[in-house]
């Protein structure tokens, strides 16, 4: 090659190598710095991958321990109050064997039962206040209603799932029961009426609505068992009201005496009373004492004696799903009467579903990171623990046949209770392991993770102090070839 000062072949050279040097020893900072060796996907693409799954599943895995010593917590809570109940059945049946004694009277065996009822009072005030982030643990569980009432009518009083009512609750103890609810949009107070027991409770929740889009709002009513959750669609400046008493009867026969005031629907099964097609009660009593009921779908399926006065009650069923009707008859109806009720007048009713099972309540913990149930999920039922499970409704010492009958009972609730401990502890054990199997789990794959992705800093000190010696040496040479066009100057000079 010849020489020339219009190009600077050396100098270029030195340069681009100097630059190449420059980026590797960048790289080397940005993984010294980062503590990885991967630090973006042209490092290593399937590492890359590799790693953010792993990174994924370690911290899921975390969670899934948090719940698992959550899970225990909730455990050790139910447990804790089966070990006082068992204490209490302890000293009831201490009782019953002293109230069985034929030493005693029954004067002092009225004493005894005194604090047998109240200890049974107290089995069911546990039940019922053992939670844990407000879930019951040993009281069954709650209903929740799938038949609001569906029926529409002329004037729009009644609840549906448009009116912004998301779900209606109700408590073991509730039963198959019926409910009116009433809302005054002026003073913002929603009243809840029980029409089996006529135990009624209004709460103010002016403060609390409109309720914001996507959320939901439960108003708790302890009082009569009841938690109704609404939701945006509630409209607080319109008024929900039942009709009372203003039921109208039409058609003939002796319809009239049907005191419509007290009729009350209450599902039995399945949807119940959704799938009602009408509001019209029809009443045959071609024979009085087998009268035939139906409204709706819900054709010809019960009879009911008419032919004397007094509280009625009938299940109607379509076939799939059945629901009960009570009512009262003040003036007998005779063979050959027929007619029909509207009763429209249900106003604001709802329905409370009573096929839930109430023996128990199952709860289903997360302890692992996958979507199949029988392997990342872990379900136990709790079983209730209050007097209607245990067996106890009706037992007392106040004589002593009654004190015999005690003892029995008393025995056979301590190992109804023992059952129930046995299943909780056999869970907790489980949990336990299971939590242990997750540290370990955790351990393996954050180790898998490191050695994919962590960065062995040796090593790659070493790579970088080389690329620094690199830039050196190439900043002296691009200087020294920056120097080579100046020599030829000299042959210019005369």
């Amino acid at each position: 090659m010849g020489l020339n000062v219009i190009s600077n072949y050396a100098a270029n050279v030195a340069h681009r190598n100097l630059v190449r040097t420059d980026m590797q020893a960048s790289q080397s900072l940005a993984k010294l710095s980062s503590g990885t060796r991967v630090v973006s996907s042209k490092d290593d693409a399937a590492s890359m991958a590799i790693g953010s799954r792993l990174s994924a599943e370690v911290s899921s895995l975390r969670q899934a321990t948090v719940n698992a010593g959550q899970a225990v917590s909730m455990l050790q809570i139910a447990d804790g109050a089966m070990s006082q109940v068992n204490d209490i059945l302890i000293r009831m049946k201490t009782l019953s064997v002293q109230s069985a004694s034929g030493l005693l009277s029954d004067t002092e065996r009225g004493m005894l039962d005194t604090e047998f009822q109240a200890l049974l009072d107290e089995v069911d005030r546990i039940a019922a206040d053992t939670e844990f982030n407000g879930n019951q643990l040993v009281n069954g569980s709650s209903t929740t209603s799938t038949s609001l009432n569906s029926v529409t009518a002329a004037a729009d009083n009644l609840i549906n799932a448009a009116d912004g009512f998301h779900s209606i609750q109700f408590t073991p103890a509730v039963g198959n029961a019926a409910f009116d609810v009433n809302y005054d949009s002026t003073t913002g107070v929603m009243t809840v009426q029980n029409l089996t027991t006529g135990e009624s409770q209004g709460l103010d929740i002016s403060g609390d609505v409109p309720v914001a889009t996507n959320a939901t709002l439960p108003i708790i009513f302890d009082d009569v068992g009841t938690t109704i959750t609404l939701n945006s669609a509630f409209d607080p400046t319109v008024s929900i009201s039942s009709t009372g008493g203003g039921y109208s009867a039409i058609g003939g026969g002796n319809t009239s005496d049907v005191l419509a005031s007290t009729i009350e629907i209450t599902t039995a099964s399945g949807s119940g009373a959704q799938g009602l097609t009408s509001t019209i009660l029809s009443i045959d009593a071609a024979a009085a004492n087998a009268s035939v009921l139906t409204i709706g779908a819900y054709s010809g399926a019960a009879t009911v004696d008419l032919s004397t006065t007094g509280v009625k009650t009938a299940q109607l069923t379509d076939g799939t799903n059945t629901f009960n009707i009570s009512f009262q008859v003040s003036t007998a109806f005779s063979n050959g009467d027929t007619g029909d009720l509207d009763i429209n007048g249900l106003g604001a009713m709802v329905f409370g579903d009573t096929t839930t099972d109430s023996g128990t309540t199952t709860f289903t913990f997360k302890l692992g990171t996958g979507t199949v149930s029988q392997v990342d999920n872990v379900s136990l039922s709790v079983s209730s623990i209050n007097n209607a499970s245990l067996g106890l409704t009706a037992v007392g010492v106040g004589n002593q046949i009654n004190a015999e009958a005690a003892v029995g009972a008393v025995s056979d609730a301590i190992d109804i209770l023992n059952v129930a401990r046995a299943s909780i502890g056999a869970v907790q054990n489980r949990i336990e392991f299971a939590s242990a199997n997750l540290r370990i789990s955790i351990e393996n794959a954050e180790s898998a993770r490191s050695d994919i992705l962590d960065l062995d800093v040796a090593q790659e000190m070493s790579n970088f102090t080389s690329k620094q010696v690199l830039m050196q040496a190439g900043v002296a040479m691009l200087a020294q070839a920056n120097q080579m066009p100046q020599n030829l100057l000299q042959l210019l000079q005369g």
